[in-house]
């Protein structure tokens, strides 16, 4: 025959609470915990787990709201989203390549040319120099007559026949020649020589000016 015993063990204004134990034949007893109980026990755990929650919060907010600040203080880069924030004016006041740190300006045939200039790298990305010329900023960039050749734009007006039509050293597009301007007897030269040729006993210049005028 089973006994029950039971103990108050809890008591409020609001419920009168009891814990019954049942003793079944084999001796054991099984605990009936009163559900206001339960209740009240179960509504602290959830207080400190909001707690803990909101606390958290707090601090992933702070370290944001951190990164910011120092991003505004220092000047850490925003993610290269277009080509365009990578124009710079050089003293030549050509078209030059802007690395992260917002001060050093390339000259564009320092870009993917197998050295790195920039701090970070960028110079020798593959995002610019993964398919030349197109992956290149537009700006630095000449392509030539034939639409095939390109060259970079600080090598235009150089008295060098980069592009190989001397679409880069017409006279058109170069008011001034850095060596000595005539009509010369090879194409190659696109009719400015270097002034090293001048007075060298050959003749670059159909008029002979590369030897009669010229100063080297």
């Amino acid at each position: 025959m089973h006994s029950n015993t039971v103990y108050p063990e809890y008591q409020d204004v609001e419920a009168y609470s009891v814990t019954s134990r049942a003793t079944s034949r084999w001796g054991s007893e099984v605990s009936l915990a009163p559900r206001q109980y339960k209740e009240k026990v179960c509504g602290g755990c959830v207080t400190r787990r909001c707690l803990l929650i909101i606390f958290g919060s707090l601090i992933m907010i702070g370290l944001i709201a951190a990164a910011i600040a120092l991003g505004s203080v220092y000047g850490i880069p925003p993610r290269d989203t277009g080509l365009y924030t990578r124009t710079c004016s050089l003293q030549s006041n050509s078209s030059g390549f802007l690395c992260d740190d917002r001060t050093t300006c390339l000259t564009a045939s320092r870009i993917c040319d197998g050295k790195v200039d920039c701090h970070n790298g960028e110079d020798e990305s593959k995002l610019y120099c993964g398919n030349l010329p197109h992956s290149l900023p537009s700006d630095l960039v000449f392509m030539c007559a034939n639409k095939i050749s390109w060259t970079y734009i600080d090598n235009v007006c150089d008295a060098k026949n980069d592009c190989g039509d001397c679409s880069d050293e017409t006279t058109k597009k170069c008011l001034s020649c850095l060596g000595w301007r005539c009509n010369t007897v090879f194409f190659k030269d696109c009719d400015c020589i270097p002034k090293s040729r001048c007075k060298d006993t050959f003749q670059d210049c159909d008029d002979w000016s590369d030897e009669n005028v010229c100063q080297p």
